[in-house]
């Protein structure tokens, strides 16, 4: 109900269940979207199901030829509109004032209680957490080590200064250098993404590019729609949808790069100061810090 609110059309696409949420796309009138959901608790499944929602809105918004100009930019450029929806709409303060009756519904039953309100809704999910192991879980605030920790070992594998045995050890080292965790297991360790396995060397990086374009977005996009949060709490989301489709999609390759594609389209090349103004925004007055 709440990704195809958000533009997820699901006449051209549809919504399975998968260990690893993940998205694909065969053509413009077929993107299916995966996530995963637990018995334990709500969040995850939710924000796996808008994050993997942002992926296929640019994929069906972008053009419909079978030319190479009609496809993603770049990985780094899906993952900001991905982001962009997760972490700028799905974990805003105005997103529950809108869902949270969604969610009440949902999962309020006489053996589980859901009564919360809006305001504990937004402070639940925006809560850090600092003994979190695994990526895909992170609160936005730490989630950057966690890309971190992951560049910096795969950089010294390519450069021939760490041995392919000697991670294990060097990613708990530096887990613990970095995030103060202890890593009990390979399973909750190095182990956990399926990108090394799949020889995507590099890719994580795209996730931290992709949070900096995302709240570069998110900024335009609330100077060309003063009243955003306003429609998010009304779950109006078409004229949102509709300014990134306008600004990024439909472009497809035509930029060379994604700071070629930000100077055409908001005036400036890639700066994630934006990002570093979204992140105090937020966690300055919700963990009140002087």
């Amino acid at each position: 109900k709440i990704v195809t609110a958000i533009g997820f059309d699901e006449g051209h696409g549809r919504i399975d269940v998968s260990v690893h949420p993940f998205t694909m796309s065969l053509s413009g009138a077929d993107v299916r979207i995966t996530s995963r959901f637990s018995d334990d608790e709500w969040y995850q499944g939710l924000m796996g199901t808008i994050h993997e929602g942002g992926h296929a809105m640019y994929e069906q918004n972008l053009g419909d030829s079978e030319l190479s100009l009609d496809s993603a930019l770049s990985m780094g450029v899906h993952e900001s509109q991905s982001l962009f929806w997760e972490r700028h709409i799905g974990k805003s303060r105005a997103f529950y004032e809108w869902a949270q009756p969604i969610l009440v519904e949902a999962f309020n039953t006489d053996d589980n209680k859901f009564e919360y309100s809006a305001e504990e809704l937004y402070a639940a999910v925006n809560a850090v957490d600092f003994n979190n192991l695994i990526r895909v879980e992170a609160d936005e605030l730490t989630y950057p080590l966690h890309v971190i920790l992951r560049y910096n070992i795969e950089r010294d594998v390519v450069a021939g200064k760490l041995d392919v045995a000697d991670i294990p050890a060097r990613w708990n080292a530096d887990m613990k250098s970095l995030l103060d965790i202890d890593v009990p297991d390979d399973t909750t360790g190095c182990l956990q993404d399926i990108h090394w396995s799949c020889l995507a060397i590099g890719y994580f990086p795209t996730y931290l590019l992709g949070s900096m374009m995302a709240a570069q977005l998110a900024h335009y996009c609330k100077v060309a729609i003063p009243d955003m949060d306003d429609k998010i709490k009304a779950g109006e989301f078409d004229e949102i949808r509709n300014w990134l489709t306008e600004r990024v999609h439909t472009h497809g390759k035509r930029y060379k790069s994604l700071d070629d594609l930000l100077l055409a389209e908001v005036g400036e090349e890639l700066n994630p100061q934006y990002f570093l103004d979204y992140l105090k925004e937020k966690y300055v007055p919700l963990y009140k810090v002087e």
